[in-house]
């Protein structure tokens, strides 16, 4: 009987050590563990209640500097995969280290017809691309059940 016991506990440190790995990889692979740029999440989906579709952001700067104005063309897929518009979403002033949260209402998209979200690459960048945003690493991630990416 001792022996089993040896063998289950021992099961059973193995498990807890291979779910403790596995959790800290996950957290590293998160958007607010990534070390620099900008960590976009659309974080949630919801009816706006006047027939469109609420989508939810929460963004991170950790550029290191303020992005003052940061504006990202994305691409809106419906669920049959075919491209339903494009639009520009201005996120405002993101000071630096800072969470922030962004909500942009879509009027006439139904939140089920969406399929999935591309974010098709800096707007407005300037002169040479110079504009804080467009130079920023850009990572991406989703919580919603619609994918979101490049």
């Amino acid at each position: 009987m001792g022996r089993r016991l040896e063998i289950v506990a021992a099961a059973a440190l193995t498990a807890a050590a291979l779910w403790a790995g596995q959790a800290r990889a996950a957290e590293e692979a998160s958007p607010e563990a990534a070390s620099s740029g900008l960590h976009i999440e659309l974080n949630r989906v919801t009816d706006n209640g006047g027939g469109g579709c609420r989508l939810t952001f929460v963004v991170r700067n950790a550029t290191g500097g303020e992005v003052p104005q940061p504006r990202f063309e994305f691409v809106l897929f419906d669920s049959d995969g075919l491209v339903d518009r494009l639009t520009t979403f201005d996120f405002g002033a993101l000071p630096p280290e800072k969470t922030s949260v962004r909500q942009f209402d879509l009027a006439g998209v139904a939140c089920g017809k969406l399929g999935r979200i591309l974010v098709n690459g800096p707007a407005q960048c300037g002169e040479g691309g110079a504009a804080a945003h467009c130079q920023a690493q850009l990572t991406l991630a989703s919580r919603a059940e619609i994918p979101l990416g490049r």
